[in-house]
């Protein structure tokens, strides 16, 4: 991935902001040092003024842009960079389109992993990080909880999880008894 691109790259993944939000963010509306960037109503989709945390591995990449006038992030060449990076990885592959006309261009056909789907990687990891739901959805711009579920994915190991933290809390808790077999086989279980 470009050096230019990462810290638009970061600030998706962690804010889940949407692209073309990110895109009209200019130097006037940061402060590194309240780590936070302010986001006008016209800049939205929901036309609605939102203020954005920054977490500190963003701030630190932000200092280090000159100059600190105009646009914050560079999005050149977003799309294809993406499309490149994700398949030298293996999370997307680019197949060479040969044109159909004497005078077509050549394309490149992408199926993958999205840029957009860095948005659903902000709320996953907001969530499990233990952030209400009604906070989620004000840093990322969700205006309802019906959106908001499209990009709260769950998983079988967070419901494993839950379960797990579920029966350490009740092995734990003095008020509810518990063998001490059944205990050690919680705890033998939560090693594993």
């Amino acid at each position: 991935m470009p050096t230019h691109l990462r810290p638009l790259i970061m600030f998706l993944y962690y804010c889940g902001v949407r692209v073309n939000e990110a895109r009209q963010i200019e130097w006037t509306q940061v402060s590194l040092d309240a780590r936070l960037i302010r986001l006008e109503e016209e800049q939205t989709k929901g036309e609605e003024a939102r203020v954005v945390p920054l977490p500190s591995v963003l701030v630190a990449l932000l200092r280090d842009v000159e100059p600190k006038s105009g646009r914050v992030f560079d999005s050149e060449n977003l799309r294809t960079e993406w499309e490149k990076a994700c398949a030298a990885c293996g999370l997307g592959k680019r197949t060479k389109m040969e044109p159909k006309q004497e005078k077509g261009f050549v394309y490149y056909k992408y199926s993958g992993l999205l840029i957009h789907d860095l948005r659903r990687s902000a709320v996953r990891n907001l969530r499990k990080a233990g952030v209400p739901e009604t906070v989620i959805m004000k840093i990322t711009g969700h205006k309802t909880a019906e959106v908001f579920r499209r990009y709260n994915i769950v998983s079988t190991d967070d419901v494993s999880a839950a379960m797990r933290s579920l029966e350490l809390k009740v092995s734990s808790d003095s008020s509810v008894t518990v063998s001490a077999k059944r205990r050690r086989r919680l705890l033998t279980s939560r090693s594993t």
